[in-house]
């Protein structure tokens, strides 16, 4: 029994990288410095960086829907 070796190739359109790029490092970003500034907590801008990008992230996919 011979076992054929299968190579898979997945295509990612170009605007689904542009879109997690705007949305998870420039977006996150933003709202990470945005919340550290008012709260002067590292551990809190973070948090808020998570949950504020996967909200947009929600919002988009609410919006498409």
């Amino acid at each position: 029994m011979k076992k054929e070796n299968q190579i898979i190739f997945y295509s990612i359109k170009g605007s689904t990288i542009k879109k997690v790029f705007i949305i998870d490092l420039v977006t996150g970003t933003g709202i990470y410095y945005i919340v550290k500034f008012i709260s002067a907590s590292v551990l809190i801008g973070i948090i808020g960086s998570v949950v504020g990008t996967e909200g947009i992230k929600k919002v988009f996919k609410f919006q498409l829907q």
